[in-house]
């Protein structure tokens, strides 16, 4: 792994919101300055739903403390306040600055794009290792990684079901720790649906996880620090067992009061969607075969589904209504879809139009205080019959107004389009993933068969 400003790529804020802890806190790492600061290369601040904005700032408020605690590197705290005021912003061309600039002649060490390819290499091999040895089944074979690594495009089929989701940072054909993540958030579903306890290993293992992260990159400090006295974590590690708690309260299956309930909701749940075949789930997920835990998987994911499902049909009409408002108001041009509109183009196009109305004001201003110095200021004004003097004041005058009103009328335009598309992410969002995690489902399904 590279050292902190080893990549200089740029993510969104969806991207950023996708990751897990464990990545988010290797995320910061990777991108905090040797003065302590972090250097967050963000982007899209303005897409992120009021919900999905306070949980981002939560999750940066534990990882700031991981990384800030460490005697080692007195990093500065993250400032949640400009954070969300970031988040909150919306700019005319629909995108704004980045969380800080990044300062002119900063120096990184050296790091190529094989050094890059190799350590994504490395990391998938653990990521695939770590499926299997807990009961995984891997998208493809180990041995096309390397393959895949150099030419992932030719093999994008294969990896559709986790090509790019769910959202994270990565790149898409690193599907094997997508789908790590995954395994291991139904392993949890499992435990909780069961009522089990969910013994973790608890604050020592918390922190040997944290020593694997920060051996990755032992630049920094953090590692030494950490072996020395691990105190410091205690409160993020608390913050992350209240986590914990929301997700076994809310990610499950409802109404089930014992693990009789589990099962029939299962089948329920799996005949909904089409799967009738007979299986007997273990009250211990241990004690199960193969095929059985993943039929259990394939009922989890379509629990995805089916949440994704219902926020469609919870949020279209509200952005059905949104949009018919537009339209109602003859804010869309005839080409301006409701796709067309969150696309770069379109983004573009507003910019564009809304630039031109702000220079031709601009022009217009300044075309009537030349005239107005002229016909009134101008020692040889007399020079001009007054009424012409008159005349060319009044059109000044009225290309001034004309060219006001179009810059408005374009501006409020653009801010409705914009306004629209924000708070319609949700509703977008959902459509995308449940499209994808209906990819994934019948993949888990062939996969049963």
């Amino acid at each position: 792994m590279a050292g902190a400003g080893a990549t200089t790529e740029t993510l969104s804020v969806h991207e950023i919101a996708a990751l897990t802890d464990a990545q988010l806190a290797q995320f910061m790492l990777k991108h905090r300055r040797r003065d302590g600061d972090f250097d967050l290369p963000i982007d899209g601040w303005d897409k992120l739903s009021t919900h999905d904005r306070k949980l981002l700032a939560e999750r940066l408020k534990l990882q700031e403390q991981i990384l800030s605690q460490s005697p080692a590197t007195q990093s500065r705290p993250l400032n949640l306040d400009q954070l969300d005021a970031r988040l909150r912003q919306v700019s005319y061309s629909d995108t704004v600055p980045q969380f800080q600039k990044r300062r002119p002649g900063r120096v990184t060490p050296p790091y190529s794009k094989e050094d890059e390819r190799r350590d994504q290499v490395d990391n998938e091999t653990e990521a695939y290792n770590d499926l299997v040895g807990h009961g995984g089944r891997p998208l493809y074979p180990i041995s096309l990684l390397e393959h895949v690594s150099r030419d992932f495009n030719k093999y994008r089929e294969i990896l559709r079901p986790f090509w790019s989701y769910p959202r994270d940072h990565q790149t898409p054909w690193l599907v094997f720790q997508r789908q790590l993540n995954r395994w291991q958030s139904f392993r949890k579903w499992q435990i909780d649906n069961r009522g089990l306890e969910d013994y973790d290993g608890g604050f020592p293992a918390f922190v040997e996880m944290m020593k694997r992260l920060y051996a990755k990159d032992k630049s920094t400090g953090e590692l030494a620090q950490l072996e020395a006295d691990s105190s410091w974590l205690k409160s993020a590690w608390l913050e992350e067992r209240r986590a914990r708690r929301w997700q076994r309260r809310w990610q499950r299956e409802r109404g089930c009061a014992d693990f009789s309930d589990y099962v029939n909701a299962v089948r329920r749940r799996l005949a909904r969607h089409g799967f009738t075949r007979p299986f007997q789930l273990k009250e211990d997920p241990e004690q199960q075969d193969g095929l059985t835990t993943w039929i259990e998987y394939l009922c989890f994911e379509y629990w995805w589904l089916d949440r994704h499902k219902d926020s469609i049909k919870r949020l279209e009409p509200d952005h059905d209504r949104r949009w018919q408002e537009l339209v109602d108001l003859k804010v869309p041009k005839p080409h301006e879809t409701k796709e067309f509109i969150r696309t770069t183009p379109s983004s573009i196009e507003r910019g564009r139009e809304r630039d031109q109305a702000w220079e031709a004001r601009q022009a217009a201003a300044a075309e009537a205080r030349r005239i107005y110095s002229l016909t009134q200021e101008d020692p040889k004004r007399m020079s001009i019959p007054k009424e012409k003097r008159i005349r060319m004041i009044q059109v000044a005058n009225k290309t001034l107004v004309a060219a006001q009103q179009r810059y408005e009328s374009t501006r409020r335009r653009v801010e409705m389009v914009t306004t629209f598309i924000r708070a319609t992410f949700d509703y977008v969002d959902a459509k995308k993933d449940a499209a994808c995690h209906a990819v994934l489902a019948r993949w888990i399904w062939r996969e049963e068969q």
